[in-house]
């Protein structure tokens, strides 16, 4: 590999750990944002496992479609995760 090879690798090397490390605090920030949602918080505090979201529903006094919304919004940016057992689905906090 030539020197002005090597150089480049290097060069791009670093702009991807720059882009990386950017990425993860924007990620974060997110995470913090979507938990001031009240909605979103309690729903993140039922994620125990044990919870589907008709369990879920019911706990907050709200409807299925409701909680699945918000759900949504908490599975995309990675802080719940679920357990499918015997065809439901069980909500869970992601160890992140």
């Amino acid at each position: 590999m030539e020197r002005k090879d090597i150089e480049t690798k290097r060069l791009l090397e670093k702009i991807l750990s720059i882009l990386k490390l950017a990425n993860s605090k924007i990620i974060l920030q997110e995470k913090k944002e979507i938990l001031k949602n009240k909605t979103k918080r309690k729903i993140y505090e039922l994620c125990d496992g044990k919870h589907t979201v008709s369990d879920i529903a019911s706990e907050l006094k709200t409807t299925q479609p409701n909680v699945s919304y918000h759900l949504s919004s908490l599975l995309e940016l990675g802080l719940v995760l679920y357990d499918e057992l015997g065809g439901k689905r069980y909500y869970v906090k992601s160890l992140e």
